[in-house]
């Protein structure tokens, strides 16, 4: 029996800009920069366009970021006030690893309507950070306490998060660290590492406990990836692009979300036939400490039939 997929993709991430100035153990994008991939800005058009395609199936969230650092972009005030005007029932976020989080451009995130701010930091230790990051945390604790008191000033009802990745490297830091955000009135979430693929090599070793195999994924039948060129790769961690759906560009939202492919993967995903399925996704895996925060696919997918 089909499982039912939704009008529109509930989810949606655009790569308003390629690129990143971390270098995250748990992120591929050093070797993504050693390849030939294309790299480049999203025509200020393009992301109308995707917008206004959205419009007609509103998602429940629209994410200002993908693969990269989102706030490089100078653009994003601009590029979320637009989305809040087209889409206002639309949970808009942008996760940034908080490097170019200054006062001003939180501010302008603030104006535009952004409804979600969450930081991606791994360790208040500048060292530790350094070695997950590839940059000192300083900073970024110093622009994410300023950013909590812009909120406060201006009487905002953004949501802002610290957020970590739990792995060997910072896993007994967690409570303390919970404690000092809290502190902060900035709640701490963390979410489970992933080998984004089969793309982090050294994920087993930088894991606390097992890794599982991602085989209940529902990325396909909840979220849409859009990348700088239009391009939409299968999923958020299909970094080296090897299962392109469409482009949005060339076709509208919708038609590339109800594709013959994304329904073959769909199927295949939800029958177990590994076979049928991109290397992508037969090579997926996520830790299965209890810090992991999937639950079973077919509570997922009954909750996503039960929304549409």
């Amino acid at each position: 029996m089909a499982v039912q997929v939704s009008p529109g993709p509930p989810r949606v991430q655009i790569q308003t800009q390629a690129g990143c100035n971390g270098r995250c153990v748990f992120c591929p994008n050093e070797e993504l920069l050693a390849t030939d991939a294309e790299h480049g800005r999203m025509p200020v058009e393009l992301f109308h366009k995707i917008i206004d395609d959205l419009a007609r199936t509103p998602p429940r969230r629209i994410g200002m970021y993908m693969m990269n650092e989102p706030m490089a972009d100078k653009r994003l005030p601009e590029l979320t006030a637009y989305v809040t005007q087209k889409i206002p029932s639309a949970k808009t976020q942008v996760i940034t690893n908080g490097t170019y989080l200054t006062k001003e451009r939180g501010e302008a995130l603030i104006d535009a309507g952004l409804k979600q701010l969450k930081c991606s930091l791994q360790s208040l230790d500048p060292e530790i950070n350094k070695e997950i990051m590839g940059y000192e945390s300083t900073k970024v604790i110093e622009n994410c306490i300023a950013f909590q008191e812009t909120i406060k000033r201006k009487r905002s009802d953004i949501d802002f998060r610290v957020s970590m990745v739990v792995t060997k490297k910072n896993v007994d830091e967690i409570e303390s660290t919970r404690r000092f955000w809290k502190k902060h009135g900035v709640r701490l979430v963390t979410s489970a590492l992933e080998n984004r693929g089969g793309n982090i090599k050294g994920a087993a070793d930088l894991n606390v406990g097992e890794m599982r195999s991602m085989g209940d994924c529902i990325r396909p039948s909840r979220d849409m990836m859009i990348l700088f060129n239009g391009d939409v790769p299968l999923c958020c961690v299909d970094w080296f692009r090897t299962t392109i759906l469409g482009n949005v560009g060339q076709q509208s939202v919708q038609e590339i979300w109800h594709s013959t492919r994304v329904q073959e993967i769909r199927g295949a995903l939800r029958e177990g036939v590994a076979q049928r399925l991109p290397d992508i996704c037969v090579n997926c895996g996520e830790s299965a400490c209890p810090n992991q925060h999937r639950r079973g696919l077919k509570g997922i997918l009954s909750r996503i039939a039960a929304a549409f």
